[in-house]
Formats: structure tokens, sequence, C-alpha cells
């Protein structure tokens, strides 16, 4: 499976076995990784948060080519959309917070 992430990572087996390793020398560049990879937790939620993608199509291939660190924040995480970000207090005032009843 071609992988690119945007951080290091370190995914293991069940019995927590390492199965591959992203290190700083290999973040941002396409890697050939094992199957087997799909089944540690850290896989899918990275793939969530959009630090780490399977490419799958030669289009997206490209596109990252052109620019791995397009939709990302500092984090390396995949940056949030307008209409999803929780949208923040305006500054000095603070959400309500109920009392939980006894």
């Amino acid at each position: 499976m071609l992988i690119l992430s945007r951080v290091c990572a370190e995914f293991r087996d069940a019995s927590g076995a390492v199965l591959f390793r992203v290190t700083p020398q290999n973040r941002f560049t396409f890697l050939e990784a094992p199957d087997a990879i799909r089944r540690d937790p850290l896989f899918s939620l990275m793939v969530s948060e959009g630090s780490l993608e399977a490419v799958v199509s030669a289009a997206r291939k490209r596109a990252l080519e052109n620019d791995p660190a397009a939709d990302a924040d500092a984090a390396g995480r995949r940056a949030p959309e307008e209409g999803n970000a929780e949208k923040a207090p305006p500054e000095g005032e603070t959400k309500p917070v109920r009392a939980k009843k006894a």
C-alpha cells in the first residue's frame, strides 16, 4: 500500500511487534507500507485526522507530489473545514456550563 505521512509514526501488530516506521527522514514522501498496518488503531486515527493518507488514485498522488503539506496545519493534521470547525466564543466570553442535578 502506498502511503504519505505528515508525521512520524510506528505501527505495530497485535503482539506489539513493530510492522512499519515513519521516521523524520521519510515524512512527506511516498512509502510502500505493508497492508497489515491497517489493523493498527493508530492507522485509522491518523487517516481520520488527516496526518496520513493511503494513496488510492493517480490524481491524488499527483496532487500530493506537488504539495504534500497542502491542507495540513502545523501539527501535520488536516486543517478543519470552514463549515465543520467548532465556533469559539468571542474573546472574553465563555460558554455557559450547566450544573448537574444531584
